[in-house]
């Protein structure tokens, strides 16, 4: 209907950084949500007043927690000496549960599937292979081991006494590890875990009352108090263990930076291990085996709103179009837009108070309403009409923003404000304690649609009449131009020149042709493209020619045979050696009489087809590789005349003739405005010309025949 319009978009998290918040986060995952802090802990009453719960000791053996790849969970038990399979069915060869170890703690599997065990008071590591289930050795460690993580094929063991990283391979190591950095600030601490974080290697530091995560240099990532283990994925997320009763800590990395996210609820957390198992699940140990957590555990507000930054469309009075906001509404969970605009350009950013000129707007998906259909929200009668366009599939992946399977949905509605250059939009978000809705991306239409100057000018003389009549006409235009895109969008894909690769045997098979994978993309395209006006002369000359060059994409030549003829070079009678040509005269049974002979027919060495077919030479610049040549031979039996025969000449540097080469700029056969001349008499390639260079016999010349055997040309 209209050309494509302009958008201002806020999807990347730089952008909603710039934006005012209240009581409002930004996500690891992307996008905006309510705020939230740990709920209060547990109380108790004690007879006059409700007293706070303390949270739990952490288990004074720290222990470890590992998976392989059979999805087998290990830990270790230091006081018992022992490691035991807790979850999971016997591999290759059966269990492994070595004995007799003193203090085991930290335990890992490399990518070989190998079982390094910390032994802490034995100051060793032990070296188990998982698939044999024997132990290949026992590596003893400078120091005093406390933790190991698996880096590839390697580990490397986390030690005190001194404070240094060893690193084992296999049957290789102990050796020097990288250089390990206390934290300056922090300098009774000692450390505590190791683990990996993306491409990084981290370390939690402990003392009695918190703790805190720095790289390898010392620098300092964050402070956790009562922090007992940490471990990475490579994908990001770093889960924080906290003394018993505590929610697990959970934060992402995002450009070198740990980003928060909601704290998860780890119920019966005896203080040991955590880990992550190969189903991205936060697995911890318990007095009784090991758990799971159970999602989210956060308090959240109830209610935050987002300012945009200045949207400039870059033409004052500037009526802006529909409103698209991608969110997630939990159930219990709303969001309503308010907008305000302006043509001066003084106005401070961002606009501190923000109000609507008709009321709040909620945008909610309007229930059992098919797509693409207007309907009128629940509430008041004065809100403006919003419409679900699109719905994104639901996500089958634990999302980063705490929600798995969270369904976002594409949400439309109209600018309710004057014209203006400048656009702000305050978003707010209402939800519930533990739901909170959550805003990805936001686009708005600039300039809208153009219907008032199609209307007679008296509907848009008054500023506020127009306003209406522009928010009136917004759903059903926005309709009306949601089908032209589509339209134009299935127009695409039937253009064989911009429909995407894999949808073009399926253009080809409208026209009941069959790609063959052997020509490049882009003359299967042009095939497609061309393809009724080359199968409307199949069969010509022109046709075979153009389809030869749209696969080789050089210009190929026919050349028949019967053009190097000259004029007049067919031949009265055969040859001498073949059979007696028929006379007019003479004796009939030496030359046969008229009317019983037959010309052609099948000799036992040859046939008429092979001796007299309708042949031609195809010439192709260059030289071609067997492909090619494999799929020129097939164009040549699917697109020949019937009854002909054909032959292909690569012409490389030059065309070959006899023993000898002619240059491309030679002519084969008589061409007129050339000087003729004899082979024998001239050279090839200084002007000659191959063929006969005259029409006529001479009669009494030695190559001339007697009458009855006249060679004309």
């Amino acid at each position: 209907m209209y050309g494509d319009r302009g958008l201002a978009v806020l999807t990347h998290e730089d952008q909603w950084a710039r934006c005012a918040h209240r009581n409002t986060v930004l996500l690891p995952a992307g996008g905006v949500g309510l705020d939230w802090d740990e709920p209060p802990p547990p109380s108790r009453w004690d007879g006059e007043r409700c007293l706070p719960v303390p949270p739990g000791q952490p288990s004074a053996c720290p222990a470890g927690i590992t998976h392989d790849r059979w999805c087998r969970t290990w830990r270790t038990r230091p006081q018992e000496g022992a490691v035991e399979l807790i979850r999971g069915h016997a591999g290759p060869s059966g269990n492994v549960r070595p004995g007799g170890l003193r203090h085991p703690t930290g335990i890992a599997v490399d990518d070989r599937d190998r079982l390094y065990i910390v032994e802490s008071a034995g100051r060793a590591l032990l070296v188990v292979d998982l698939w044999s289930g024997r132990v290949l050795r026992r590596v003893p460690i400078p120091g005093q081991p406390i933790d190991v993580v698996a880096v590839g094929d390697a580990v490397l063991v986390l030690t005190r006494s001194p404070h240094a990283i060893v690193r084992v391979e296999g049957r290789t190591g102990p050796c020097a590890g990288p250089d390990l950095h206390h934290p300056c600030a922090h300098a009774a601490m000692v450390p505590a875990r190791i683990t990996t974080l993306v491409d990084r290697t981290v370390v939690l530091w402990r003392d009695d009352v918190t703790g805190v995560i720095t790289d390898l240099q010392g620098g300092e990532l964050l402070e956790a108090e009562g922090a007992t283990d940490l471990e990475g994925t490579s994908d990001g997320m770093l889960v924080i263990a906290r003394h018993p009763g505590q929610a697990f800590l959970r934060l992402w990395e995002r450009g070198g930076v740990l980003v928060e996210d909601e704290p998860l609820r780890a119920p019966d957390y005896d203080g040991a291990a955590v880990t992550i198992d190969p189903s991205d699940r936060v697995v911890y140990t318990t007095a009784f085996g090991r758990r799971g957590t159970e999602g989210a555990h956060a308090r959240h507000v109830r209610r935050g709103t987002v300012t945009t930054y200045r949207l400039d469309s870059g033409n004052y009075r500037t009526r802006w179009g529909r409103v698209f906001v991608e969110a997630c509404l939990p159930t219990g969970t709303t969001l309503a837009l308010r907008c305000v605009t302006s043509d001066d350009d003084d106005v401070e950013d961002p606009v501190e108070d923000i109000r609507p000129r008709r009321g709040d707007r909620p945008l909610r998906e309007p229930e059992q309403t098919p797509p693409l259909a207007p309907s009128r929200t629940m509430g008041d009668a004065s809100w403006l009409p919003v419409v679900t366009r699109r719905r994104n599939a639901v996500l089958d992946t634990v999302d980063p923003g705490g929600v798995s399977g969270a369904d976002w949905t594409t949400y439309e509605s109209g600018v309710e404000a004057p014209p203006g250059r400048y656009l702000w939009l305050e978003i707010e978000l209402t939800g519930t304690e533990r739901t909170s809705p959550r805003l990805r991306a936001l686009r708005v239409e600039r300039p809208g649609h153009s219907l008032l100057s199609a209307l007679p000018r008296t509907w848009s003389s008054v500023d506020e009449e127009a306003d209406f009549v522009h928010g009136f006409l917004t759903p059903a235009e926005g309709l009306v131009h949601d089908l032209d895109t589509a339209a134009a969008g299935r127009a695409v894909l039937v253009d064989p020149g911009t429909t995407p690769d894999a949808m073009l045997p399926w253009v080809a098979s409208l026209t009941g042709l069959v790609l063959d994978r052997r020509w490049p993309e882009d003359a299967r395209r042009r095939l497609v493209a061309e393809v009724f006006q080359l199968y409307a002369r199949r069969g010509t000359q022109a046709a075979l020619e153009r389809t030869l060059t749209l696969y080789l994409g050089r210009k190929a030549r026919i050349v028949e045979r019967w053009r190097l003829r000259g004029l007049g070079g067919a031949v009265i009678g055969l040859g001498p050696d073949g059979l007696q040509a028929p006379t007019a005269g003479g004796n009939s049974r030496a030359a046969g009489m008229l009317g019983h002979f037959t010309v052609g027919g099948e000799t036992p060495t040859t046939s008429s087809y092979r001796r007299f077919a309708h042949r031609f030479t195809v010439l192709v610049p260059g030289c071609l590789t067997v492909e090619q040549r494999t799929v020129t031979r097939q164009l040549l039996r699917h697109h020949q005349p019937a009854h002909t025969m054909a032959e292909i000449c690569e012409l490389g540097d030059g065309l070959p003739v006899g023993r000898l080469r002619v240059g491309l700029t030679a002519y084969v056969g008589p061409r007129t405005g050339r000087p003729s001349a004899v082979l024998g008499q001239a050279r090839l390639g200084v002007g000659g010309i191959v063929g006969v260079p005259a029409c006529g016999a001479r009669l009494g010349d030695p190559d001339g025949s007697r009458v009855g055997r006249v060679r004309v040309g």
